[in-house]
């Protein structure tokens, strides 16, 4: 099988972008700013870029007028043509659906016919990232919490939480528009012809935060409550189906599944237990504005960093562990002055030395080495944190 092309471009890219190398046979679909996309019953005008991800594009959209309802914005998913979004699918079909609820509402569906494939396309409100705004997170700490716990699923991490955004469709296209200005676009010139240039797009664009343009234009959105809702629920799990690969990224993945993907090179799925651990990872970065693993892959380093966190190492990994990250002091006590080190700065600020205390104990009762020693959702729920809300 011949290899796929590597595209080396004159100008390169940076993180804010997806890799132009997914433009090939059963990836990303090329899109230009402007496209029309047609359902059985929509025409969505694309008018800028939400998003990436590995598995899919997220596009701002307006719908074009018809005689059944108002324009209004909406954020077009356009998967890879080499996903598998049924069970995406199966999950939204399950879902009630319901007004005041925290799981992201699916609108549309259709399939896109293009150079790469066919794609799936998911039409569905426009959310924030509740990392563009960490002020307002911050004052509304416990609320989301709880509402992020309530709707708890697999790999949870903090890119599949969102933010609402109520006050949106007060705004106009040519304001947001011209908010964010011209779109700083890189022009997609290969260095070497390219086998099929109809399968690359004729630019990458980065993506706008509406969050942040809200968060500045909009003193009524500031005001209001946040309300978060679940997204992409690609990698969610219905509870009386087997469960599938975990696709945890590394920052929030459980020691148990970080063990067998370092040690055996495969891919177990996620269970409830480490959706407790993943859930803390996330709960941390909420608070702390900061992730609780830098730099955080697929190694002994990640590692060697949970069993500091942890105060222990399981019998499991001694094996498997090289002789310098044995000598390395890891015990309760250590584990008590790393957690010190990190709650010691809340106190200075805006949570008070008893609720950081709190917070810390209920954090530790999460993030056990041993997946059966950690508590269960309604355990957590009845944690005196939580409680006090």
């Amino acid at each position: 099988m011949p290899q796929p092309t590597r595209y080396s471009l004159y100008w390169g890219t940076d993180d804010n972008v997806e890799d132009i190398n997914r433009y090939t046979t059963g990836g990303y679909h090329p899109i230009r700013l402007g496209d029309i996309l047609e359902s059985d019953t929509k025409s969505y005008h694309l008018i800028h870029k939400l998003g990436r991800g590995s598995f899919s594009t997220v596009w701002l959209a307006r719908t074009l007028n018809d005689a059944a309802s108002s324009p209004k914005f909406v954020a077009l998913k356009i998967c890879v043509a080499d996903a598998h979004p049924q069970q995406e699918l199966k999950v939204h079909s399950r879902l009630p659906i319901a007004q005041g609820r925290h799981v992201l509402q699916l609108f549309d569906k259709f399939s896109l016919r293009g150079p790469n494939g066919t794609h799936v396309v998911l039409v569905h409100d426009v959310l924030g990232s509740f990392l563009d705004l960490p002020d307002l997170v911050q004052t509304q700490t416990r609320q989301n919490h709880i509402l992020i716990f309530a709707n708890l699923n697999k790999d949870i991490h903090p890119g599949n939480i969102g933010v609402c955004l109520p006050t949106l469709e007060e705004h106009s296209e040519n304001d947001i528009l011209n908010y964010f200005g011209p779109p700083e676009i890189t022009p997609i010139l290969p260095r070497q012809p390219p086998p099929r240039p109809e399968a690359l797009p004729p630019y990458l664009v980065p993506p706008i935060s509406l969050a942040y343009y809200l968060k500045k234009k909009d003193p009524s959105f500031v005001e209001s409550s946040l309300h978060v809702e679940i997204m992409d629920l690609g990698n969610a799990t219905i509870a009386d189906e087997p469960p599938c690969p975990s696709c945890t990224p590394a920052t929030v993945c459980a020691p148990e599944i970080l063990f067998e993907r370092v040690t055996t090179k495969t891919n177990p799925p996620a269970t409830f237990a480490s959706d407790i651990w993943s859930l803390a990872c996330t709960l941390y970065e909420i608070v702390f504005r900061t992730r609780i693993f830098h730099f955080a892959s697929y190694n002994d380093a990640l590692m060697e960093d949970m069993a500091k966190l942890c105060g222990e190492i399981p019998q499991a990994w001694l094996p498997h562990l090289e002789a310098e990250f044995l000598n390395n002091p890891i015990s309760e006590n250590t584990a008590d002055a790393e957690w010190k080190r990190r709650l010691d700065p809340c106190t200075h600020g805006w949570m008070a030395a008893d609720e950081a205390a709190e917070f810390g104990a209920l954090l530790r009762t999460m993030l056990k080495m041993d997946a059966s020693a950690r508590p269960s959702a309604v355990e957590v729920l009845r944690h005196p944190w939580f409680k006090s809300c």
